[in-house]
């Protein structure tokens, strides 16, 4: 059980048990990932990873990005073309030593991105305890969301620290990557030099744009971009229609009140709408907690709202969680709701009856909607400036307890 915040003096640090200390919870992050990338050895199952590293051949092929290669991998690529060269120094190694390599690499990502929150060590420790089921999660489809989180957090916290220039690159390669990137545009409204912010934004737009052409035509790759439009058209059809499963929060409701043509465009307009509400506070931009909620937002917003969501993309969406749930007041409602998340993070249902969830869809998409829950409850809160009004400075330390 997760018990609340504590403030201990100051001689607290040496009292910690190890469990406090983030050195562990990055060891059972590592552990995770390597028990995983054993278990693919063992089974030879390198499928995800294999859609990833053929990219790189792909663009020096000058072959699609986004075709079908039934003879050496299931399923199709839907990432942007920049991803071909994000991916080349693993595609470069011997499948069984890439995947290792990675993993890790996405695992270091976004271990690292959370230290560089501006939050006390011990919410931190928090934050990757919460994480950890959708890790798990995350590694064992050798996916980038952890990655895609990573540079979404490091948007945000990079201008927290006024380097400006390296906020920009994360959003721009970010969104080149999975276009989930994009939100982190709204934290232009954090940024103390924004003249200097857009001229970063367009700069790194056209480097990440030109950057694939060291490889192959501007021709080929300049289509590339319409290609990637299409798989992402097609991917979003495909499971709206019903064919795949949609775990987004339109999916859910689409299941939940058995319509299957209710409308994309109006879960997303009115998602749209909520997530800028409290922008409506200018005066509380320059606030640390209400830019946390923010950050929280923008961590669950995309995924919550993309019919391409899948289990293992939700690895973005539960940092944001964890940030929320440092940060949240009422203590009753956090230790309610996180358990409920992260018992459906777990993809118990799947889990535990396989057959009954594939066959009763609201069983698989039910995962979002304590995501959701949470988001709400994000809204509500920086929109009522209960994080805006909060102390800005931090305990040295807080203590987590964990029974």
């Amino acid at each position: 059980m997760i018990n609340h915040f504590l403030s201990q003096p100051d001689d607290a640090l040496s009292r910690r048990k190890f469990y406090q200390d983030n050195r562990f919870v990055l060891f059972i992050w590592v552990l995770i990932t390597l028990s995983f990338v054993i278990d693919s050895w063992a089974t030879h199952r390198y499928n995800n990873y294999l859609i990833f590293e053929n990219t790189f051949r792909n663009l020096l092929h000058e072959r699609s990005f986004y075709g079908f290669y039934p003879a050496i991998h299931e399923d199709a690529n839907h990432y942007g073309p920049i991803f071909s060269v994000l991916i080349a120094p693993f595609a470069l190694m011997h499948n069984w030593i890439g995947l290792l390599f990675w993993n890790l690499f996405n695992c270091f990502l976004l271990f690292t991105a959370i230290q560089t929150l501006p939050l006390s060590e011990d919410k931190k420790v928090m934050i990757g305890y919460i994480a950890i089921p959708c890790l798990i999660e995350s590694m064992l489809n050798q996916q980038f969301n952890a990655s895609a989180g990573a540079l979404m957090i490091l948007s945000y916290t990079q201008l927290n620290k006024d380097k400006g220039i390296w906020a920009a690159f994360c959003i721009v390669l970010g969104t080149f990557i999975k276009l989930y990137g994009i939100v982190g545009l709204v934290f232009f409204f954090f940024a103390k030099k924004k003249p200097a912010f857009i001229l970063w934004l367009l700069i790194w737009s056209l480097v990440i744009f030109v950057l694939p052409m060291l490889f192959a035509s501007p021709a080929f790759i300049a289509h590339s971009y319409i290609d990637w439009k299409n798989s992402l058209v097609g991917k979003n059809m495909y499971n709206v229609t019903g064919i795949g499963i949609d775990i987004s929060i339109m999916g859910f409701f689409r299941q939940l009140f058995n319509a299957p043509k209710m409308p994309n465009l109006l879960f997303i307009g009115i998602g749209a709408l909520l997530f800028m509400l409290p922008f409506i506070h200018v005066s509380y931009f320059s606030k640390r907690k209400f830019q946390l909620m923010v950050l929280s937002s923008v961590l669950l917003f995309p995924v919550l709202f993309s019919t391409g969501a899948e289990d293992c993309t939700f690895i973005i969406s539960i940092t944001g969680v964890g940030i929320w749930f440092v940060n949240e007041d009422n203590k009753s409602l956090k230790n309610v709701l996180l358990p409920i998340l992260l018992f459906t993070a777990c993809n118990f249902p799947l889990l535990l009856f396989p057959t009954f969830a594939k066959s009763h869809r609201l069983s698989l998409s039910i995962l979002s909607f304590p995501y959701f829950l949470v988001w709400l409850r994000i809204i509500y809160n920086s929109t009522k400036n209960r994080f805006a009004y909060a102390e800005e400075t931090e305990p040295e330390i807080a203590s987590v307890l964990i029974d």
